[in-house]
């Protein structure tokens, strides 16, 4: 969502989180399950002027593993180490006309071997559309292809900018999402992605360095195992949710949140798409997680 709808002109940006799943039952088969999960991101402008930007991005993703769960029709024993490593060029130009088109894509590996052979990296790609309709509203096209998104096919989408005041701004349509600030202290913002991917935030500030906040999530990521049954299979793993945690300033560029939640409605499967996930299906029990994250922009 962030390739399609995020900053066209984007800060030198640098995000690190960490994620502890504790242990869990597998349902219907013996022993445990708990995770260890790492992402980081980075942006960096390459070159920048008022009229174009073009910008490098890069992210790794691990997930370790503890479990002897194995896939039920396969038989193929959980993955213990996982691994999302990519890099990619975003540009951006404001055209003579003042639309602005962009576009970005990134070269990667989503697996348990990750860069093993050509069958396991992938190749994702965008490409977007700004359209202004008056002083502050927009109409937005974007096209978004990644091998390893719930739909692993190109999806058009469209989506109305509305900004009817700095305090409240919508994109109605695909990618979906709302941002209102009803006072100085509070801010709630929403956004849902095809089919599952939703986020749902509430931040009170508490003091001018610190705010709480609470939240809801509903995401997936997917893997192309190195030993899969098909080469078009995907290694799918599914949860929900809601947290609770405290967000600081640390200074003029750094932020630091602490979070607590329970994780449920928690699935892994092997298929060739999303919707398949009723096939090959391990479910997890629910459970407690924490997460730690950090981030620094300039």
């Amino acid at each position: 969502m962030d390739a399609v709808g995020g900053a066209l002109f984007p800060r030198d940006s640098v995000r690190y989180g960490v994620t502890w799943f504790p242990s869990v039952p597998v349902h219907g088969q013996p022993g445990d399950f708990q995770m260890l999960g790492q992402d980081l991101t980075v942006t960096h402008p390459l070159w920048t002027d008022p009229c174009d930007a073009l910008s490098i991005t890069g992210g790794i993703r691990n997930r370790l593993i503890d479990t002897d769960a194995s896939l039920p029709d396969s038989g193929q024993p959980v993955p213990a180490d996982l691994w999302d490593i990519n890099l990619g060029l975003r540009y951006a130009r404001l055209l003579d006309n003042g639309w602005t088109a962009g576009g970005g894509v990134s070269v990667g590996s989503a697996s348990d071997h990750p860069f093993a052979g050509l069958a396991e990296m992938n190749v994702g790609v965008n490409g977007m559309l700004r359209v202004p309709q008056g002083d502050h509203n927009a109409w937005l096209f974007s096209l978004m292809y990644s091998p390893t998104s719930q739909l692993n096919f190109p999806i058009p989408m469209v989506a109305f900018s509305w900004n009817p005041s700095p305090e409240f701004h919508a994109n109605i349509g695909l990618p979906f999402m709302i941002t209102w600030r009803p006072t100085e202290d509070w801010q709630f913002t929403a956004s849902y992605m095809l089919i599952s991917t939703i986020h749902v935030k509430a931040q009170y500030r508490l003091a001018r360095w610190l705010s709480a906040f609470a939240a809801f999530d509903s995401s997936s990521e997917a893997y192309m195992l190195l030993d899969r049954p098909e080469e078009n299979d995907r290694f799918f793993l599914y949860d929900q949710r809601a947290s609770l945690g405290l967000q600081t300033l640390l200074d003029r560029h750094w932020t630091a949140s602490l979070s607590g939640g329970y994780v449920f409605n928690r699935y892994m499967f092997e298929g060739t798409s999303f919707t398949t996930s009723s096939s090959n299906k391990v479910d997890l029990g629910d459970g407690p997680f924490v997460s730690l994250n950090l981030a620094v922009r300039y």
